[in-house]
């Protein structure tokens, strides 16, 4: 399958629901958006139900922030690749969600531009699995 070709299934987390609309809009065309959910709770439980290939998590959620979803998710399926999407864009929050297990991270202030080219790039195999941007 070639690059152009990858239609990867993709869940989104965000507790805001016009990000959520713009990104699962944005990203339509080049992805298969699964789901949008607004809690992480919800996300685990969705991402354990339909298997989707990455998970886009915000990072600050009531409740239940995306590192500690980013964590849990990649206890219970290793194999989905998750990328933390947040406004916070400082090199200790990256290193954090990196140690929690995310294979990307994406600043909210480049989002709909760089958060396809992440998602595009995790299904490259070949690729690196820690990308930021």
């Amino acid at each position: 399958m070639t690059p152009s070709q990858y239609r990867p299934r993709v869940l989104f987390v965000d507790d805001d629901p016009a990000i959520l609309r713009a990104l699962s809009g944005a990203l339509k065309l080049s992805c298969e958006v699964v789901a949008c959910v607004d809690n992480g709770e919800q996300g685990i439980e969705t991402a354990v139900k339909l298997m989707p290939d990455v998970i886009v998590i915000d990072l600050t959620m009531p409740e239940m922030d995306g590192l500690e979803v980013c964590r849990v998710v990649k206890t219970l399926l290793p194999e989905i690749d998750v990328i933390i999407c947040t406004a916070q864009d400082t090199k200790p929050v990256k290193e954090a969600a990196f140690q929690a297990g995310a294979s990307g991270f994406v600043a909210k202030s480049t989002a709909l531009g760089a958060l396809e080219s992440v998602i595009l790039r995790l299904g490259d195999k070949g690729a690196p699995r820690a990308i930021a941007m």
